[in-house]
């Protein structure tokens, strides 16, 4: 009985490891449909796995703060469609915020993910993603032989053959970083380090194009760090003061030249507060991401205020269209050209904060915040530095835009914390 059951685990621990790496290629690649079963089928094999090994469907580990606030904000999002006018959308929402569910139990619940199990499946990402890296960098030179246009290579057009979206395929990006981060330090990879280096000084170029500022200040900050305060790269004090003098050197460079980079900084830096205060816009008018984000705020205190919101929200089928009446009664910029047909319609809040209370209001917004706290307690209680930095960075992501409204923006923000967390757990390897 005892080999039948050994046999049982074997395969469900290599089949879940089969199906992660499946769900690897499809979040690096974007397909999303793809991602959504894996998740589900993780799932499965993780429930199943511990209940062949511990006896049991119940594991007490799994209650923290973190996961109570995944199911916790489900709950109440779902909730919401009992006084959504946009039934539709509410319901699309809600099958997107499954994933609150799903990672939780695939990754928490799993004893799969662990010690060198989970060193396995890292390596295996960074393989995929930089296949994926070289494959854009190729498609970017291809459309640059044709048009001689250098904007391919940078910001959203890289990425564009993917998720589009490079301030979060920058997180893909650094996550990766974070592991080769952790690879160097160890003893035994001597003989790779080569390689590892290699890998970090190509995939943090990459991330450089990507243009991110956010996640680019954190990882200078991190690597700044990594050089005055351990041992990690350099040793020698003046190996230290080179290194540093190298990073500094790139910036002036960066931030003296035209580059995409000193560009977007610039363009941020030139934002006019007092701009958004106007009653009435033009569609000519041009919001960059400051501006936006802070017009954000004042749209969602109108819509609350005029719908009397406050407690419960305005529901989350029915938020997008409230922006949308907002951004069209004050004659913002609502689409109609051949390369931009929406204009700012269906732009959220960019702010998690914000769109969770203005989605379901002060339950909503507490349970996004336990989320962020058990976040934290996680990042704390693992002591790991690198869970510790990509918890700092998504808490600042946070800011930046609505990271629940998406199934990627929920991977990134549910899936990788807890894998990294339980990646870091002491106790047995399955294998």
């Amino acid at each position: 009985m005892k080999r039948i059951q050994g046999t049982y685990l074997l395969l469900l621990s290599r089949l879940y490891e089969l199906v992660m790496i499946v769900f690897f290629i499809s979040v690096i690649f974007s397909f999303r449909f793809f991602a959504s079963i894996s998740l589900i089928v993780m799932s499965a094999f993780a429930l199943l796995h511990y209940r062949l090994s511990e006896g049991s469907w119940w594991n007490r580990k799994f209650v923290n703060f973190f996961n109570a606030g995944c199911f916790l904000y489900f709950i109440v999002q779902g909730l919401a469609l009992l006084y959504t006018q946009n039934t539709k959308e509410g319901l699309f929402i809600q099958q997107v915020n499954l994933g609150l569910i799903a990672i939780p139990i695939a990754v928490f619940y799993s004893q799969l993910v662990r010690g060198k199990n989970y060193g396995m499946l890292m390596k295996w990402y960074i393989r995929i993603l930089f296949t994926a890296s070289v494959i854009a960098l190729g498609h970017a030179w291809q459309l640059y032989v044709h048009t001689g246009n250098t904007s391919y290579f940078f910001y959203h057009p890289l990425v564009y053959i993917y998720s589009g979206h490079a301030i979060q395929y920058s997180i893909i990006v650094f996550i990766g970083i974070l592991f080769l981060i952790e690879e160097n330090a160890r003893p035994d990879n001597i003989k790779n380090r080569k390689w590892i280096l290699f890998l970090l000084v190509y995939f943090s170029v990459f991330l450089f194009l990507l243009t991110s500022k956010m996640v680019i200040a954190v990882f200078l900050i991190y690597i700044v760090y990594l050089i005055i305060c351990t041992n990690e790269f350099f040793r020698k004090p003046s190996y230290r003061i080179g290194a540093l003098a190298a990073i500094l050197v790139a910036l002036i460079i960066i931030f003296t030249t035209n580059s995409p980079l000193r560009k977007r900084i610039s363009e941020e830096m030139q934002s006019n507060i007092s701009f958004i205060e106007q009653n009435e816009f033009s569609p000519a008018d041009y919001f960059n991401g400051i501006e936006f984000r802070l017009i954000s705020w004042r749209f969602a205190y109108e819509i609350l205020n005029e719908n009397h919101a406050w407690l419960f929200g305005v529901s989350p089928g029915d938020a997008q269209d409230m922006l949308n009446k907002k951004y069209r009664k004050l004659n913002m910029f609502t689409g109609g050209l051949p390369d931009n047909r929406k204009g700012y319609l269906d732009y959220h809040t960019h702010n998690q904060f914000l769109q969770a209370l203005l989605e379901t209001g002060i339950p909503g917004l507490a349970a996004f915040i336990l989320i962020c706290a058990g976040m934290i307690q996680l990042a704390k209680k693992s002591g790991n530095r690198s869970m510790i930095v990509l918890t700092i960075l998504l808490l600042c992501y946070c800011f930046a835009d609505a990271v629940l409204r998406t199934q990627y923006g929920i991977i990134l923000f549910i899936f990788f914390p807890l894998f990294i967390f339980k990646g870091g757990e002491s106790g047995k390897t399955v294998s």
